[in-house]
């Protein structure tokens, strides 16, 4: 099939263009020319030599999933909260600052704090630039009016490429995107019945105090860990999602090198933590063959042509020049320096370690090696044991408590789903990459909250739903029926989770109008955002704000 050439371009631009905006607006005017013609030009460079976005068919048949696929886009977008139209969750409020900040100071964005320091913003900021240029332009209302349509605009280029991976328009590959989670509503309950303290499973709660249990953020039943689903992330975390959903869609249809590190160093400054989760991601398309099937391809037999792929001009240049600028920029979050793994974390201290759960863990790791292998055993696939000697030594590092709720977490977030994309995937080495990750993610933290396993895992969750639609398809195609039937109701029992953000969404906005007579978001003071550590950075002895900004 042929390229689709303004769709690509459409997809390169929306990765590219927060972070043009940023060198435009951000550096020292004699930075700011040569970083945003450099990188403009690989944007195109990168746009034209790629090929893996291609025409679909379109005829009168494709006209109502199209309407019906936009329709939703568009629903889903209001109902997040972007554009400050529906209700919105507590996380708006600091998000709402930072958007009037960014279309109201001049950039780089600074501030004194009583202490006398000066700091900069220092946040993955790259989602809300385009909006807030619109909001320079004419107004903060306008502003978020853009927001609605740079997150639609996101959505539905998303959605083309999940139906070019299907050859044809069609609307079912974004419902299950949409909808994509663990079987949280059956863990919830299981963790309901076990422990007597109910606190920490409510958390979510404080988003709407007035809400039913239909309304709870029950993504919080780990205690410890969270695996979030597409919907609750576009509510929750739209700013960091949107980019990297496209970014991982994008480098897996990629059929060649020559784009992989551009479109890397572009997703850094709006999705920062999914950035990490990226990369072995990348890792996995950088050493495969590009022919076959997306989410199945055989390692290359030329490393060496493969490696030395990699060295384009727009990988070198574009890619070089957005990571480490977006990289000296983020580095001075005064938040960045707080990083640990969970398994040398002083909870973790209390246990020691459990010879006994590093064993059980080798042997069931090998086990289902074994059984994945079959009659397909090569020595190459020995490779596939490395992840268990880590995985094994920081499971042993969990206190007995916090292990419990681990083994529950994966089990219910990914594992039994898994099982049922064997029979499909079983043999991919990126299914193989993809669980492999999503067992070590949750052990490391930045910062003191669970943050880095929620937005790590973002593009992992990614291609693990990728790998869940494919398997719909062949299911259905093959006419398998009962994994047919398991698969779509794991899928239904995962969707609880994304209904539970919607219905709190659509109670909080019926109780704010009835009882004030319109939707009245909050929003944090100028002052608390800058004063909190998670979105400053000191400008003082800082290569960025010293030597490249403004």
């Amino acid at each position: 099939m042929t390229k689709n050439k303004f769709i690509t371009f459409s997809v390169y631009l929306y990765i590219a263009l927060p972070f043009l905006i940023f060198a435009a607006g951000f550096l020292k005017w004699y930075f700011a020319l040569p970083v945003f013609t450099a990188t403009l030009a690989a944007v195109c460079l990168g746009a034209k030599s790629s090929c893996g976005i291609t025409s679909l068919p379109f005829s009168k048949k494709e006209i109502l999933p199209l309407i019906s696929g936009a329709v939703i886009i568009v629903l889903m977008v209001l109902l997040s909260g972007i554009g400050d139209v529906f209700w919105q969750n507590n996380d708006h409020a600091t998000r709402n600052t930072i958007f009037k900040i960014l279309s109201e100071y001049s950039w780089p964005p600074k501030y004194i704090t009583d202490a006398g320091n000066e700091v900069g913003m220092v946040y993955y900021i790259g989602f809300w630039l385009p909006s807030a240029i619109i909001s320079k332009l004419f107004s903060l209302s306008w502003g978020y009016v853009f927001q609605i349509i740079w997150a639609s605009l996101g959505l539905f280029l998303l959605w083309y490429m999940l139906c070019v991976m299907h050859k044809k328009i069609v609307i079912y590959p974004l419902i299950i995107f949409l909808f994509f989670s663990g079987i949280d509503t059956v863990a919830h309950s299981l963790v309901d019945m076990l422990y007597s303290n109910l606190s920490n499973l409510q958390i979510g709660k404080w988003a709407f105090s007035q809400g039913s249990p239909l309304t709870y953020h029950i993504e919080w039943w780990a205690n410890y860990f969270q695996y979030s689903s597409h919907t609750t992330q576009l509510f929750w975390v739209f700013n960091q999602c949107i980019p990297v959903w496209l970014a991982t869609v994008l480098i897996i249809l990629e059929k060649n090198n020559r784009n992989m590190v551009l479109i890397m160093g572009l997703t850094l400054l709006s999705s920062t933590l999914p950035f990490i989760g990226l990369i072995p991601i990348f890792v996995w398309c950088a050493v495969c063959d590009h022919e076959g099937d997306y989410l199945d391809r055989p390692f290359t037999k030329d490393v060496k042509k493969s490696f030395f792929s990699l060295f384009t001009y727009q990988n070198i240049v574009g890619g070089g020049l957005s990571g480490i600028l977006s990289f000296l920029y983020l580095k001075g979050n005064i938040a960045s320096a707080a990083t640990s793994t969970q398994a040398n974390s002083t909870q973790a201290a209390q246990s020691g370690f459990s010879f006994s759960v590093f064993v059980i863990v080798l042997v069931i790791y090998a086990a289902a090696f074994l059984c994945l292998c079959n009659k397909d055993f090569k020595p190459t696939k020995l490779l596939y044991l490395i992840p268990a000697l880590p995985l094994a030594f920081l499971m042993a590092r969990l206190p007995i408590y916090k292990l419990s709720y681990y083994l529950m977490f994966i089990i219910f977030e990914f594992i039994l789903l898994s099982l049922l994309l064997i029979p499909a995937h079983g043999k991919s080495s990126l299914f193989f990459v993809t669980l492999s990750c999503l067992l070590i993610v949750p052990f490391f933290t930045v910062g003191k909250s669970i943050d880095f396993c929620m937005r790590a895992s973002i593009p992992l969750l990614v291609v693990l739903c990728l790998f869940t639609i494919s398997a719909v398809k062949k299911y259905f195609d093959e006419d398998k029926q009962i994994l047919a039937t398991l698969l779509c109701a794991a899928l239904m029992l995962g969707a609880i989770t994304p209904i539970t953000e919607i219905a709190r969404t659509v109670e909080a906005t019926a109780y704010e109008i009835s009882t004030k007579g319109s939707v009245v978001n909050d929003s944090k003071t100028i002052h608390q955002v800058f004063g909190g550590k998670n979105f400053t950075g000191r400008t003082e002895n800082n290569v960025f704000f010293e030597i490249f900004a403004k």
